[in-house]
């Protein structure tokens, strides 16, 4: 099975592929002040110490993959202990640099993070599993930084085994997508599906490809121009509004396919969101967005009067344009940002206190499907 990359373009322009990329993107990261940039120089120096010696089975050098890792955490909003752990997440497990040691350089955060996430024996593992969820009782970030590490390690998966790639393919759509949903980090768990389907199914990833490819030729006029109509409609009454439209992701497709829904039957299958100025000009667009099209009130949801655990804010609705049904996502700026980042956007302590309940009481889920 040859490289996926050419296949995930969103992916390469989300990970950092060496160090020269992850310097780049760290000036980036409002979350990080002075001390956090010195920290997190100061673990990029050791993991690459430690890893020297190191290749991937891709022939890549090794401290590609911390940095990829890191690189992923940082962009989700997480905070500087989470991406020092990324970058250090192996040195224990393959250099024998000992947590103890992590702990007095970096502090006790980082150190319980790569505590958490440390295998125990095989990478596919029920233990694991369980001791991964038992750090994200301790952290909740352990959760994050794993799944971060499994959703690079689906990067290079092409360069193991087929047994081996089915085998963490596999894991990855049971244990890790699930944990993305109930953080509610959407962009990345599509993307993560997808790999997941690649490897997986391969003749359906690409008959998806395929279909995904025609919708968009066949939608893209159409909802360009729901989108345009609505920026001029909001323009009359003075507001601004840029919008994004897609089409379901391939993995989704694949998913509603074995759940037994058709694809004309899917209700998210086309999607448009609109970025306004303020929550009040949300509820105007609302009803505009009514008018421009047949509503099914049945899928009109407030997200932003009542926020989801995870701060997904949003006016959701689905209407019936020119003939196809259009799921609308109606939010601000910051909604968006939040959205697109999930729990760990704007991460703090006082926010891990308000989110950690709900989300260990989730995760604790997952132990218990076998």
């Amino acid at each position: 099975m040859d490289n996926p990359r050419k296949y995930f373009p969103k992916l390469e322009n989300m990970l950092a592929k060496d160090k020269k990329e992850f310097l780049k993107q760290i000036p980036e990261c409002r979350q990080f002040d002075k001390n956090d940039v010195n920290k997190i120089y100061e673990a990029l120096l050791l993991a690459q110490e430690k890893h020297a010696k190191e290749k991937r089975k891709s022939g890549e050098p090794y401290i590609n993959h911390p940095i990829g890792v890191a690189s992923i955490i940082a962009s989700i909003g997480l905070d500087g202990p989470s991406t020092i752990a990324a970058l250090l997440h192996d040195v224990p497990e393959n250099t024998g640099y000992s947590i103890d040691k992590i702990e007095k350089r970096f502090g006790t955060d980082v150190a319980t993070i790569v505590d958490g996430v440390t295998k125990i024996g095989r990478d596919v593992n029920e233990p694991t599993h369980e001791k991964i969820l038992a750090g994200t009782k301790k952290d909740i970030r352990v959760a994050a930084v794993k799944t971060a590490d499994r959703f690079h390690n689906m990067y290079t998966l092409y360069a193991l085994p087929r047994e081996k790639q089915i085998e963490i393919a596999t894991e990855s759509k049971d244990f890790y997508i699930p944990i993305l949903k109930i953080f509610g980090i959407y962009e990345v768990k599509d993307e993560l599906q997808d790999l997941c389907l690649y490897y997986l199914d391969n003749e359906a990833f690409f008959e998806y490809m395929k279909i995904k490819n025609e919708l968009e030729r066949k939608y893209n006029s159409r909802l360009n121009n729901l989108g345009e109509e609505m920026q001029n409609a909001l323009c009359r009454y003075g507001y601004a509004m840029k919008y994004k439209y897609r089409v379901k992701n391939v993995g989704g497709m694949y998913l509603d396919k074995l759940n037994g829904t058709r694809l004309e039957n899917i209700n998210d299958l086309l999607a448009i969101k609109m970025i306004v100025e303020d929550s009040k000009i949300c509820y105007q667009t609302l009803g505009i967005v009514h008018r421009m099209g047949t509503p099914v009130f049945s899928k009109v949801e407030d997200y932003i009067a009542c926020p989801k655990k995870d701060g997904y804010r949003s006016l959701n609705t689905n209407i019936i344009y020119k003939d196809s049904e259009v799921q609308v996502r109606i939010r601000t700026r910051e909604m968006q940002e939040v959205n697109n980042l999930g729990v760990f956007a704007n991460w703090s302590e006082d926010k891990q206190k308000t989110v950690s309940e709900h989300m260990i009481k989730e995760l604790g889920k997952l132990s218990k499907r076998k």
